[in-house]
């Protein structure tokens, strides 16, 4: 999984057909790229090879007029710049802002499965895509292999760290907020992270 504290999950649960591999004096990253009738939908595994740093990003962009994208992004993260937590970051575009849901007090092993379990609900973002779009190819099977499957238990996992976060107020918005019971309510609506937000 992890080489010299890098962490390699991506590759393990991609499908070998659609995966590429991009590396540089400062960057090893892993990526899938699904680009079709004005939808281009990304998942990017990235380590920096200078510092500790480390993303695993779900991105959707859906053209709809010349000069407008809609896009949808999700990631967990760390990095040395900025928080330095390791967390969960959404933009939202449809209203102008970023949620941050901190993992506090977790060990690398830990991380490591949040991050599958990312991976995991990341599959539902797909679908969604899919169904929304009217995409005939199976996403899932485009970006993913048959062990996807095997990380339910992550998946709860970062579900019950996600819901602990919440309960510890690490649920913040741009300003460093903590999302309350309202707020909450309002951010299930939103498509991209409502599958975050199920506990």
């Amino acid at each position: 999984m992890s080489k010299n504290n890098y962490i390699y999950i991506l590759s393990e649960y991609a499908n070998p057909k659609h995966i590429e591999r991009y590396t540089d004096k400062e960057t090893d990253e892993f990526r899938i790229t699904y680009k079709k009738e004005g939808m281009h939908i990304t998942i990017t595994e990235k380590n920096s090879l200078l510092e500790e740093e480390y993303g695993l990003n779900f991105k959707s962009a859906k053209y709809l007029v010349e000069g407008r994208t809609e896009i949808k992004e999700s990631m967990i993260h760390h990095h040395q710049k900025g928080h330095k937590s390791k967390h969960l970051q959404f933009k939202l575009q449809s209203r102008k802002e970023t949620i941050r849901i901190f993992l506090d007090n977790i060990d690398y092993t830990d991380y490591e499965r949040c991050i599958k379990g990312f991976l995991h609900i990341s599959q539902h973002l797909m679908q969604k895509e899919q169904q929304e779009n009217k995409i005939e190819e199976n996403l899932l099977e485009y970006f993913f292999n048959e062990k996807i499957q095997r990380l339910e238990l992550e998946k709860r996992f970062l579900l019950t760290k996600i819901s602990q976060a919440f309960s510890s107020g690490q649920i913040t918005d741009a300003s460093d907020d903590a999302v309350d019971k309202q707020r909450l309510l309002e951010l299930k609506k939103e498509a991209h992270l409502k599958p975050f937000l199920e506990w």
